[in-house]
């Protein structure tokens, strides 16, 4: 009985939470005032002409009528705290349309590709067709970054694309005072697709899924460059990799301390170049690589890292090199198999409920050990 109630509340949850995503999908790109005076701005960058309709809720339930704008150069929209400003375009045909601003903190919510398509975002899954760029620097306020577009408390950002255009979430969330990111479900991805989407985010603490096992050239290329709050990185399952793909994914992202385990074989021109260069506390990584040859694939790929830790490499690996292009020095070595037989030594272990501390060739060591260890038969990184 006890069982049945608790997959019924997990099976409403479940229904709950989707509920809840396909609402924000149905929600056009959506602007709620925390202050009083936040002045919202839209800047065409284009010549061509576009119109936004722009719709003022004044409370939950009540809104002024729709008054369409005709965006060429800047306009700016005065809300009050609680106001809602929400904005529909057809830009599928122009690329990096607008840029949007704030001067005060406004919480954004709903689904950016009303911008796209003001008849079809609600079900828009395939950019593919769309120009490049397409939604490209949207927030992005240059060096000056756009710190006022802030989270909702309770309501996502969302894009449901499950095929992606060039650049076309390009800069998109550059220099904002986002904390989470919008889900990023894309299985096919395009060139320069998430390049430099949160870069300088530094409130940002939590990535997104990225279940693409298939990359495209410089797809994520300095995709969370400056997020020192970013304390877990995304599980990375690609095995086939792409020109730049990672390059200066996580530069500086000086509050990582175990990389994503890396799996793919064979690395590609420039992949992991500068990846983790500047993640100063980076201790633990796991790559499985057995064929490093290609262009500058590891440049930088370690530079600036804590100099202390542990790496992980393929068994009858022996091509690393012992520098930051390829193992720190001062990192200890260790293969997966030996990994594995670590753990397997110590889930044997008599005094695997005694919180003892092993290092990964099941030996005991000091609780001031710096590395990969077994507590109770889990493994943690110190």
């Amino acid at each position: 009985m006890r069982k049945s109630i608790t997959l019924l509340i997990l099976l409403c949850a479940m229904i709950m939470s989707a509920y809840a995503q396909e609402d924000m999908n149905a929600t056009p790109i959506s602007f709620e005032a925390v202050e009083d005076g936040t002045v919202v701005t839209i800047t065409n960058n284009n010549s061509v002409v576009l119109k936004l309709g722009l719709r003022v809720y004044t409370s939950s339930t009540e809104a002024t009528d729709d008054v369409w704008y005709t965006v060429q150069n800047t306009n700016t929209v005065t809300l009050n705290a609680g106001n809602i400003l929400i904005l529909y375009s057809n830009c599928k045909d122009q690329s990096g349309n607008f840029k949007i601003t704030a001067s005060k903190d406004v919480y954004v919510y709903g689904n950016p590709l009303s911008l796209v398509s003001q008849a079809d975002y609600k079900t828009m899954t395939d950019l593919s067709g769309c120009a490049d760029g397409v939604l490209k620097e949207l927030f992005c306020n240059g060096w000056d970054g756009n710190p006022h577009i802030k989270n909702h408390p309770t309501k996502d950002i969302v894009l449901p694309a499950m095929t992606l255009s060039k650049s076309c979430y390009y800069k998109m969330f550059q220099g904002t005072g986002l904390t989470r990111a919008p889900q990023l479900p894309a299985m096919t991805l395009a060139n320069s697709c998430y390049n430099y989407m949160f870069w300088g985010c530094k409130d940002l603490t939590e990535a997104p899924a990225l279940p693409a096992t298939t990359l495209a050239d410089a797809c994520y290329y300095a995709m969370f460059y400056g997020c020192t709050s970013l304390t877990e990185a995304p599980a990375l399952p690609a095995t086939t990799l792409a020109y730049e793909c990672y390059s200066n994914m996580f530069r500086d992202c000086t509050s990582l301390t175990t990389a994503p385990e890396l799996p793919a074989p064979v690395l590609a021109s420039d992949c992991y170049y500068w990846m983790f260069y500047g993640c100063k506390n980076l201790k633990y990584v796991k790559c499985l690589a057995t064929d490093i040859s290609a262009n500058s694939c590891t440049n930088n790929f370690l530079g600036n890292v804590l100099s202390t830790g542990t790496f992980v490499k393929a068994d009858g690996m022996n091509d690393w090199t012992r520098d930051y292009n390829g193992i720190p020095e001062g990192w200890t070595i260790i293969s997966a198999s030996e990994e594995e037989t670590g753990i397997n030594t110590i889930h044997n272990s008599q005094f695997i409920m005694h919180n003892d501390v092993y290092n990964m060739q099941g030996q005991r060591v000091s609780e001031n050990y710096k590395g990969v260890v077994i507590v109770n038969g889990k493994k943690y990184v110190k």
